[in-house]
């Protein structure tokens, strides 16, 4: 006798929202986390010496949760322990964040950046090193899929042993998402909310169906990955830089300081960063000139001094290319 299909489907819905389970995406998030919990979304907010973060957590299927990520912290969990039969796949909307390896290698997610890895093999930190971080996490836990839900996973012909496979070949992998996987997530965003829960079922099927036909070996992003000992010194760099923004320095200046190559400085500072260190000194001076022009107690050319800019002038029309107005508009404006 053929089980009726609405009734498996009743019941895996069903599992979903009633089990108990002893693990949660949330406690990957670390002890800073507190916040409300329902049967359909649960919402908490993050809070450390870093800054805040807010997160939403979605009760897909049994054994699989979504989880929304709006991170304005520069980490959420230093101290994550390995998680055994885990597969947690990882889309960057925007901002970056940091995927450590053991204790001596790095790379990093920017927008755009698909990974998927297992949480089995050594401990995680949850790291964003411009305090910056949107995206989606999809957590899939493979002892707490009923088999009713692998029975319909394979009439759909999603095959999460090859997915797990992959993951046991190589703790971590990272490709630029394709069109259709970026297609599945910007509609994660833009769905309504009297449909959401429903929608990113129908989402996450088809995103681990295509992940389920992906050749991640062919598909692999070439990471640049820094040793720690890099890693740890453009650190510095970044901070002495943001401490002394009203001077200038030279890349040569800087890398003889701190006891680094020129050409590992600034490879390592734009892959941590996403931009050159000129670049990150200029946006930066322009965001504590905005900043004091919204306060209003100072004036232009009191500003421009502030961060650094001896001429007005280029103070001028390096704002008016970041913000699309000059600074005395901007301050009318506010």
């Amino acid at each position: 006798m053929v089980d009726n299909p609405y009734k498996i489907a009743g019941n895996i819905l069903s599992a979903s929202l009633e089990s108990d389970y002893n693990f949660r995406s949330v406690d990957l998030y670390g002890s800073s986390v507190r916040g409300k919990e329902d049967s359909l979304c649960s919402e908490f907010h993050l809070e450390n010496e870093s800054g805040t973060g807010d997160i939403a957590m979605y009760q897909i299927f049994p054994g699989m949760e979504l989880v929304y990520n709006d991170m304005h912290m520069e980490y959420c969990n230093k101290a994550q322990s390995p998680r055994f039969g885990l597969i947690e796949i990882n889309y960057c909307r925007e901002g970056r964040c940091e995927c450590a390896f053991g204790e001596y290698s790095y790379c990093y997610m920017a927008s755009g950046n698909l990974s998927i890895c297992s949480l089995q093999g050594k401990s995680h930190t949850s790291s964003f090193p411009t305090s910056h971080y949107h995206g989606i996490t999809v957590i899939i836990n493979l002892a707490q899929i009923t088999d009713e839900m692998k029975r319909i996973l394979e009439l759909l012909s999603i095959d999460l042993t090859r997915i797990s496979k992959f993951t046991e070949k190589q703790d971590f992998y990272m490709v630029r998402a394709s069109e259709n996987v970026r297609h599945i997530f910007s509609e994660l965003y833009t769905v309504q909310n009297h449909i959401k829960s429903s929608y990113i079922r129908i989402k996450i099927l088809e995103l681990l169906l295509i992940l389920s036909e992906t050749d991640f070996d062919a598909d692999k992003k070439k990471c640049v990955y820094f040793s720690k000992e890099q890693r740890d010194c453009v650190l510095k760099i970044h901070d002495f830089v943001v401490e002394h923004i009203t001077e200038h320095y030279t890349i040569e200046e800087l890398a003889e300081q701190f006891k680094i190559s020129p050409t590992a400085m600034k490879n390592c500072f734009r892959g941590i960063y996403g931009v050159p260190i000129y670049t990150y000194c200029r946006t930066y001076r322009l965001q504590i000139a905005e900043k004091l022009l919204r306060e209003g107690q100072l004036s232009v050319a009191e500003i421009a001094a502030k961060i650094g800019y001896i001429n007005p002038n280029k103070f001028t029309s390096a704002f008016r290319t970041e913000y699309k107005m000059t600074p005395t508009e901007y301050k009318k404006n506010v």
